[in-house]
């Protein structure tokens, strides 16, 4: 998160009323009452797993809601355990409150944003009302399938404009696939796999939309560890087991902890 982008959320949090400084229990975001009441403003302070937490102190069934291409299936991982979706459940399960938290995996392959639309699979997601929803953005098929830049990123608009007015009360949180081989290849639209990541990030983080930077953290992930990425993938595009880990850390380290700041 820069700095004008932490600036901006401190503007909401204000403009709702809330001190971003404020350590009382019983008037800030740490009391579940006012964070159900201060949901919008809330959310900009608050780990994922606070609104699971306090979602259930009101007795509520809670869901997760996924949507993705094959990479949130879990194509690729030699179990179902394995995939990203299955250990963020496992985690968020141990968590207060959450031992019947219900997780869909709603990952198809092949899927680009382009079907997304064509097949409807928002009013699918909306019909589930989950608490929270995470949106894989399936740029490894917008990539593939030569589909234009201005047009992921107008069908990533679409998608998030039916997401937030069918559930307005959800937590919907973005994030983008991981790194593949031969990325840097452009496709028949002129555009590198990287040119996808780096446009629609700018697009989501100008929208103000939650985001987790998978291709980022997974390719920190290696340079910190000393890796090659043939190392976490199981063919040119899917994780292995190894590449699944990586991605499971950061969506969990994102719903325990929040956003990263900084040079975190």
């Amino acid at each position: 998160m820069n700095l004008l982008d932490f600036i901006k959320g401190i503007i909401i949090v204000w403009l709702a009323g809330i001190s971003p400084l404020d350590t009382n229990n019983s008037s800030g975001c740490t009391n579940p009452d006012y964070f159900l009441a201060h949901r919008t403003a809330c959310r900009q302070i608050s780990p994922v797993v606070k609104t699971l937490e306090y979602e259930a102190a009101q007795n509520k069934a809670l869901s997760i809601a996924t949507m993705g291409s094959s990479v949130t299936g879990g194509m690729g991982a030699s179990q179902k355990e394995k995939n990203w979706v299955s250990q963020l459940a496992q985690a968020l399960k141990k968590q207060p409150g959450l031992s019947d938290l219900q997780v869909s995996n709603g990952g198809i392959n092949g899927f680009s944003t382009q079907n997304m639309i064509d097949r409807q699979i928002p009013d699918r997601i909306i019909r589930q009302k989950p608490a929270v929803v995470l949106f894989e953005t399936c740029l490894l098929n917008d990539y593939l399938q030569n589909i234009p830049i201005e047009t992921t990123n107008k069908n990533i608009a679409t998608i998030m404009n039916q997401l937030t007015q069918g559930l307005p009360g959800s937590r919907i949180v973005l994030l983008s696939p991981n790194p593949r081989r031969h990325g840097e290849v452009k496709n028949k639209a002129g555009h590198t796999y990287e040119d996808y990541i780096l446009d629609t990030k700018a697009f989501i983080e100008q929208n103000g939309w939650e985001y987790i930077d998978i291709y980022k953290e997974m390719n920190e992930t290696l340079a910190k560890k000393n890796m090659n990425l043939d190392q976490v993938l199981s063919d040119a595009t899917h994780p292995n087991d190894e590449g699944y880990d990586l991605w499971a850390n950061s969506v969990i380290e994102y719903f325990l902890k929040g956003p990263k700041r900084g040079n975190e």
